[in-house]
């Protein structure tokens, strides 16, 4: 037996309980320290540093979830796990809430104190693991805007907002939701001459179709039902400033034409007034939209469309900068440590390839919800695999996918490997698909691969689209669409 095991403390009142802890644990070469109260707890773990602690919540004096924050305060880096004899749901979460390895119900048999402490060891064994030699990438300082990323493609954004920032040139940022361009609307704001006049953002989604006028441009008293007294609009409180039109592909028709007559003649007129006022703002819009496509479809005014297109900003989508992962979550733990959200400060490696291998359909902003809700979970400095959301870490490999029924036309997919690593997996499939295409003569033929490639990924999602999308490298939306074409067959 080892003498070489790290310390359990173990804090009870019941003196018969310690004692057959001490039996059970020392069994198994693990040394004991005993305290009979959390006072008495505090005292030792301020001389001695126990790796593991076993705490009782029904104590005489301090109880075991008051006893458990001083410990959290005094030992930050214990596992704490609760021994009670009554396992409520408010126990359960004031336990884990206030940074509780695990809980153990009472009475307990000596496999499972020893499988928890086990699992606690084991544990800061893999923080230790993935935290030795971790430095910060960068300085969150430095970012004052929230813009990180030394990939080309954000280079490129960085340096066109150098260029435009200190004009008064309209500007129109696209690129899918999630990539940050309200971010680059502010940071267009602050290095411009404005800079010490109000930033307005105003996302047009969100404000119903008969309120956005009132909104961008105020109203008169009685100018409609429920218009009790005069309200000044967005451009009004903006002016001398910038303002930022969020989702302006999802404006009306009707309130384009204002706005287009704001931008030429720098003017606007409230909601039930009849004379005009003069607005001096700087205009930033932004759209995840086509906008070329919706003047095409008459459904976005041309001439708008040219007002607003004088310079022109595409953010990349987070799949197209993934070499800047790194940088963006330092930056995400760093800012979320000084507003004390999260305790965490790093990635464990293969957390870190997990990040990478992922296509992050809903970009910055999803990663930034991922390593947030990582860093609430994970039980030390570092971020395990494990603590990162079961899309991520389930997102790497193509399934295996058996079809759903059977096809009504050859079956032409062998099904897929088990085994081996994922690239390989991949030129075995594209192997024998090129040799079961060459020996069909069938003229639909990439219709029906299509098809059977498609009810297994749904098969092996169990008709989830959205994972489905992600396996196929397709369009959630088109997804949809051929899907419910084949259930119509």
């Amino acid at each position: 037996m080892t003498n070489n095991l790290p310390s359990i403390l173990v804090i009870d009142d019941d003196r018969d309980l310690r004692y057959s802890l001490r039996r059970v644990l020392s069994a198994h070469g693990y040394p004991v320290i005993e305290a009979g109260s959390g006072e008495e707890a505090l005292e030792i773990v301020k001389k001695q540093k126990p790796p593991v602690v076993l705490l009782d919540n029904r104590m005489e004096g301090m109880s075991g979830i008051e006893t458990l924050q001083h410990l959290r305060g005094a030992h930050p880096d214990g596992m704490i796990i609760l021994m009670t004899a009554f396992g409520t749901t408010q126990t359960a979460i004031e336990a884990m809430k206030y940074g509780a390895f695990d809980y153990v119900m009472k009475p307990f048999d000596p496999p499972k104190i020893l499988s928890l402490v086990e699992k606690a060891l084991q544990s800061i064994r893999d923080q230790d693991a993935a935290g030795r030699g971790y430095k910060p990438l960068l300085n969150s300082a430095d970012y004052q805007e929230g813009i990180v990323g030394n990939s080309e493609a954000m280079q490129t954004v960085i340096k066109t907002i150098g260029r435009v920032a200190a004009s008064d040139v309209t500007v129109l940022i696209t690129g899918e939701s999630g990539t940050g361009k309200e971010l680059v609307a502010r940071c267009l704001h602050q290095h411009s001459l404005r800079a010490k006049a109000p930033f307005v953002a105003v996302n047009c989604a969100a404000i119903p179709e008969n309120l956005i006028e009132s909104e961008l441009f105020g109203h008169e008293k009685g100018a409609f039902t429920g218009a009790n007294a005069q309200k000044l609009g967005r451009f009004e409180l903006c002016d001398g400033g910038t303002i930022f039109l969020d989702e302006i592909g999802d404006m009306a028709l009707a309130t384009q034409t204002k706005i287009l007559r704001a931008i030429q003649e720098g003017e606007i007129q409230r909601v039930g007034g009849t004379g005009t006022i003069k607005v001096n703002v700087r205009l930033v819009t932004a759209t995840n939209k086509n906008l070329e496509q919706m003047v095409a479809q008459k459904t976005f005014r041309e001439d708008l469309y040219y007002r607003l297109n004088v310079v022109r900003l595409r953010l990349p989508p987070l799949r197209e900068r993934k070499e800047d992962i790194p940088l963006l979550v330092d930056f995400m733990f760093q800012r979320l440590g000084a507003r004390r959200k999260v305790k965490a400060n790093r990635l464990a490696p293969e957390a870190l390839e997990a990040l990478v291998r992922y296509d992050w359909p809903g970009n910055v902003r999803e990663l930034e919800n991922a390593i947030h809700r990582a860093g609430v979970v994970a039980r030390g400095d570092t971020v395990l695999l494990k603590d990162l959301p079961p899309e991520i870490t389930d997102s790497s490999g193509l399934p295996v996918v058996p079809p759903v029924r059977p096809a009504a036309t050859p079956s032409l997919v062998s099904p897929l490997p088990t085994g081996g690593k994922v690239a390989t997996e991949q030129t075995d499939i594209f192997d024998m698909l090129y040799k079961q295409l060459r020996a069909t003569s069938d003229e639909n033929i990439l219709a029906i691969v299509e098809e059977q490639i498609i009810r297994r990924a749904l098969a092996e999602t169990h008709h989830n689209h959205l994972k489905s999308s992600k396996i196929l490298g397709m369009n959630r939306a088109t997804l949809k669409k051929r899907a419910d074409s084949l259930d119509a067959r």
